[in-house]
């Protein structure tokens, strides 16, 4: 940038002072309940967590396992290195003030299924079966010896993911009175317990 040119530099001044940090939890605390608020003590109870920064832009954050107690704990680091946030966000920069509204629910146990159905179908595929078609693709012999080795590195990966999906408990949860779900904001950089019945 051209310090040297006034108008650019205010222009550039103006955005710095725009950008902001939103609200996130110092640490939030969720206990599973069942229908009569007695703590669900099941581990592996795998949850997912929706944030929404604004109006158009949402962060994701999937399989976050309960711990033997059916509690996730989570901090604020781990929130924002496990979702898009760890690609911005500075504790440098002005807090936003604005109310950041969240969702936090227990995973569908027929969506896990059907995830570790499909990452099954590619797992288990041998490499020279993918050599062979990236060599249909029209991909050289070069351009295929570089490629293995990132998609061997991207298997194990998912073969690790998958094993770690078939533990989950999802379905020993009772479904019968609707999807167990949290939806509230977060209005402060503080501590939050939340029950999940």
């Amino acid at each position: 940038m051209d310090i040297n040119n006034p108008e650019k530099f205010a222009k550039y001044a103006d955005e710095l002072q725009i950008i902001k940090h939103p609200i996130l939890p110092n640490k939030i605390s969720i206990q599973l309940k069942d229908e009569n608020g007695n703590n669900i003590k099941l581990e592996n109870v795998l949850c997912h967590l929706n944030i929404y920064i604004d109006s158009l832009s949402y962060y994701t954050y999937s399989f976050i396992p309960t711990d033997s107690n059916g509690t996730v704990n989570l901090t604020k680091e781990q929130i924002i290195q496990n979702t898009g946030l760890k690609h911005y966000f500075d504790v440098k920069i002005p807090l936003d003030s604005t109310p950041v509204k969240f969702d936090f629910f227990v995973m569908d146990n027929n969506m896990l299924n059907g995830i570790i159905s499909s990452m099954e179908n590619y797992i288990n595929i041998d490499i020279l079966s993918i050599k062979a078609d990236l060599k249909n693709r029209g991909l050289t012999d070069t351009q295929i010896a570089l490629q293995i080795p990132m998609i061997e590195k991207k298997m194990k990966s998912d073969q690790e993911l998958s094993k770690f999906l078939k533990k989950n408990k999802n379905s020993e949860l009772n479904y019968s009175n609707g999807e167990k779900k949290i939806t509230d904001f977060w209005n402060s950089e503080s501590d939050y317990e939340y029950e999940l019945k």
